[in-house]
């Protein structure tokens, strides 16, 4: 009896025990199931999250800083000129009638050039554009001769001073500026002609006329300082005189080429 019992009672503690195990499990994985739909939810939540934000915006390059050229200038030349003057004369002119060719030279003369310039640009993107003036000092002589001692043909030039007020345009290339330029110019010019002691014709005074040319300039931008190098024809004009008896009258004709370089302070 008391094997039966103890069977019995062996039996029923076997039950609990499984019992106990299997209430174990099912609260292990109600946990885990639990935990999973969390973990779950949330993925999806933050899916849903990162659908709605919005979708980041093209990175663009920072636009290219073109240098402004723009502004008034004042600055300080200096160079070199060379001179040329062109003479024709003709013999038997009384009263303006043509005369007889008589003779001919080219006086030639060369110099350095020092002055200044003022200037204003304006500019739209890389064009640049706007007006110049400059006055320089110059001293260029010359002189030349022809024929037999006592009937030697002698010719003179001197050109002291030259002025120019130019329209420039040209284009920005980084802090690089190509320019053309072109205007009025006008300078002090003596010329003269003369035939032994007794003949000669003289022009001197103001003479107007045009100049063309182009060069180029950098800038640098802190300060606002610019260094350029540019050449100019220059053209003179022509002026025609006759010496007193009217025997002899003589053509003359100014040119020039300067070449320079400069320095300006930018506002």
């Amino acid at each position: 009896m008391r094997q039966r019992v103890f069977l019995e009672h062996h039996v029923i503690r076997s039950v609990v025990a499984r019992c106990m195990a299997a209430s174990r499990l099912t609260a292990t994985l109600a946990v885990k199931r639990s935990l999973l739909a969390t973990v779950s939810g949330l993925a999806l939540a933050g899916a849903a999250a990162a659908a709605d934000l919005p979708a980041p915006m093209p990175m663009k390059a920072p636009p290219a800083v073109v240098p402004t050229w723009a502004g008034l200038y004042l600055g300080v030349n200096g160079g070199a000129i060379w001179h040329r003057l062109a003479t024709d004369t003709v013999f038997g002119s009384i009263n303006g009638a043509n005369g007889t060719p008589h003779d001919s030279a080219t006086t030639t003369a060369t110099s350095g050039t020092f002055g200044g310039q003022v200037g204003y640009n304006w500019q739209s993107r890389n064009f640049v554009y706007g007006l110049e003036g400059d006055l320089s000092w110059v001293n260029a002589r010359g002189s030349d001769s022809q024929g037999p001692s006592f009937f030697t043909v002698v010719y003179t030039t001197k050109l002291s001073w030259l002025a120019t007020a130019r329209a420039r345009a040209g284009l920005a290339v980084g802090q690089t500026l190509l320019y053309g330029t072109g205007g009025f110019a006008a300078g002090g010019v003596d010329n003269s002609w003369g035939v032994g002691p007794l003949l000669s014709i003289v022009s001197s005074g103001t003479r107007t006329g045009w100049t063309a040319g182009g060069g180029v300039e950098h800038l640098f931008s802190n300060p606002h300082v610019t260094v350029r190098a540019e050449a100019l024809y220059v053209d003179l004009g022509s002026r025609t005189l006759e010496e007193r008896s009217g025997q002899y009258r003589a053509h003359f004709k100014n040119t020039a080429i300067v070449g320079r370089v400069g320095v300006n302070l930018k506002w």
